[in-house]
Order: C-alpha cells, then structure tokens, then sequence
C-alpha cells in the first residue's frame, strides 16, 4: 500500500469521529428560571365519547338484558353448554 493510499484510508476512517465532534445545540437549562417551556394542551378524555345506541335503557335494564343474553348462550358465554354430563373421575 502506498503513502497516499494509507493517507487515504487514515482521512476516511476519521470522518465519522469528526461529525461527533461537532457541536450540537445546547439544551436550556431545567433549573433555570427563564427557560423556555413548551405550550401544554388539554385533550379531553371524553373527546372521541359516542353515547350508546340505546339510552332509554337505564343501567338496571342494560344488565339484565346482557344476563338473559349469557343465559340463552348456556351460561359463560356458551363454555358450560353441554349435553353431557362432565366426568370427572377420569382426571389425574
């Protein structure tokens, strides 16, 4: 390898170390009384809210037509349906 291309090689390896070096923008200090401080926003948790579909049902009534719902599937949500009943004295 010759002088220029082992030069070459030294200049190309040290441009990454002297992007680092260069200085970045500093950061205000936190404790500092007149630091500049971003605006702050309120969105509200209730932006994005849609009433149910049905608001003549009163809370009592909602529950007790989601219960008659459960019954009609056999109960946890159609988990226990069966025909058969459950033989446990095959279990280890």
């Amino acid at each position: 390898m010759t002088l220029e291309q082992c030069l070459a090689v030294g200049v190309l390896a040290s441009l990454p170390f002297a992007a680092i070096a260069q200085q970045t923008p500093q950061k205000p200090d936190p404790l500092a009384a007149n630091a500049p401080v971003p605006a702050s926003t309120y969105v509200s948790a209730f932006k994005n809210y849609q009433a149910a579909a049905d608001e003549q049902a009163t809370p009592d009534k909602a529950w007790r037509a989601a219960n008659d719902e459960v019954a009609k599937l056999g109960g946890h949500a159609g988990h226990i349906k069966s025909d058969a009943p459950a033989d446990h004295g095959k279990h280890h």
